[in-house]
This record gives C-alpha cells, structure tokens and sequence, in this order.
C-alpha cells in the first residue's frame, strides 16, 4: 500500500473514531486523549533522550507518566462536580508545580544520572503534549461543548488541507525556508482563510441556533477563533517539526500508518486547543 493510500485511510479512520468519541460523551473521549497523551510523552521522551532509544521507561520517565495519569485524574475528578471551578484552577496550578518538583526529585537523589536537560525535557514534554492536548477534553466538559469542540479540529486540520491545496497550486514564497522548505506564505494565508469560511459557515447554522446572540455577533466571535486557532496550528506543526530536525529523527513514532506517531498528527491540534478553549471561555 502507498505512502497517499495509508495516509488517507489512517485519516479516514481516525475522522471518525474522533466523531464517535466527542459524540458518545466526556468519558470516552478522556480515555482515548489519556491513551494518546501517554504514547505522545513516550515519543517525545525518546526524541528528547530523556529515556535511551531502545529503552521503555526509567527513573525520569516513570515521573512523567505517573504526572500524565495524575493530570488527566483530576480532570475527572473536576467534572464530577466535587470541586468548583475556583479551588480548582489553584489545584490545576499545584498539580503543575508538584510535577516539576517530583522531576527535579529524581534529578538530586538520581544525581549525576540524569542533568538538568533530561529533566527539563522530561517536565516539558508532560506540559507539551499532554497537558495541552487534555485542553480538547475541557472544552467538551464546558456549557456547549459538543459544539464548540469541533473548533479545535477546524482550525487546525481544514488550516492544514487548505494550506496544503493552496500552496500547490500559488505557493511561491517561503514561509520558513530552512525549516520547511515546501510551506508558503500563499499556503498559510489560504490555510487562514479555509479555516475561516468552513468556521463561519459551522457557527452561523450549527452553534448560531443553540445560542441567543445574534448570527452576526456568533459569527465574528467564531472568526475570530479561526484566525487565532489556524496560525496557532502552523506554529504547532512548525515547532514539532524544528524538534525532529534538532534531534536528527525523521518521525516521532510509528503508531499511525503514513503519519508517523501521535506528535506527528497532533502537533498542530496540542497547539489549538488551548485558545479554543480560552476564547470559548472569554469571548
């Protein structure tokens, strides 16, 4: 099977999978962000040499994982409704620090084991990629979020398809020359607006209804959004991509036939997310 076919079936496949998940409710959704929040930490560990190439887990890691399951565990626990929202952002940022103090833990009583870089890789590749990426699952937990939720996916996979078509065809000038040679400034600005027109489109007949704003103002709120979000998803795909070529690897992993590994497919998704859910809250 070729590079195109595998690519577009694993897409295809992978669609769906996330309509049924955000669809069937919180839970489910939790349960497949936490399975790919946990393979992301592992690619990401290895790119960053926190952990050998053909080493699964040790002292530094082993922290990262128990502060992946500990994140995504009191995400439950805030939407089980025991604690409001109040005390839970000040636990939100304990949990955050207690992370980094259990890494620099291993790094003085493991000491001269690991250095500062293997801990600090450790600590951020928690933050990078699960943490944000938990950000799409608090966006469903919110007032509305079945609606809303579809935005993250908007402004970060219609971005990457309409960059992808435009560039193709008008793309002359580069965008990041030595970081990726084959991304244009004519691919990004048609990225924008392709997010922009299917946005406006899903705000005015889908989120528009269930809400009492007028259209318009829904509108430009969701506009907003999709500026934000698809310039955001190339800075997502961009910094993925200049983490690969620092450390001379080709693809995080190869969990996904034709993309690669999870940092792969959702770099730029880890990057939306969290102003999806910041302008949802705020705006």
């Amino acid at each position: 099977m070729s590079n195109f076919l595998q690519r577009t079936l694993t897409t295809i496949i992978g669609g769906a999978l996330m309509v049924v998940l955000i669809l069937l409710g919180r839970e489910f959704l939790l349960g497949v962000l936490l399975f790919a929040s946990v393979v992301g930490y592992y690619e990401l560990s290895g790119a960053f040499g926190v952990r050998g190439q053909e080493q699964k887990i040790n002292a530094m890691t082993c922290v990262g994982y128990i502060s992946v399951f500990a994140w995504y565990a009191l995400l439950e626990i805030r939407s089980l409704g025991f604690i409001n929202s109040e005390t839970f952002s000040l636990i939100e940022v304990c949990g955050i620090i207690l992370m980094l103090m259990a890494h620099m833990s291993v790094y003085v009583f493991k000491y001269p084991e690991y250095d500062a870089t293997r801990t600090i890789s450790s600590f951020f590749s928690v933050i990078y990629c699960p943490v944000m990426l938990s950000f799409v699952y608090m966006i469903r937990s919110l007032d509305k979020g079945v609606l809303l939720v579809w935005m993250v996916f908007i402004c970060s996979w219609i971005c990457d398809i309409s960059a992808y078509l435009v560039g193709m065809k008008f793309g002359r000038h580069r965008m990041a020359p030595v970081l990726s040679p084959k991304k244009s400034i004519e691919g990004a600005v048609g990225g924008v607006c392709g997010s922009v027109l299917v946005g406006c489109l899903y705000g005015a007949f889908l989120i528009a209804p269930k809400t009492e704003a007028p259209v318009y103002i829904t509108v430009i709120v969701i506009a907003v959004m999709c500026v934000c979000g698809a310039l955001l998803s190339m800075v997502g795909d961009l910094a993925a991509s200049a983490i690969k070529r620092n450390h001379e690897i080709k693809d995080y992993g190869k969990l996904l036939p034709g993309h690669g590994g999870i940092m792969d497919r959702f770099d730029s998704v880890i990057f939306v997310a969290p102003i999806v859910y910041i302008l949802s809250r705020f705006i």
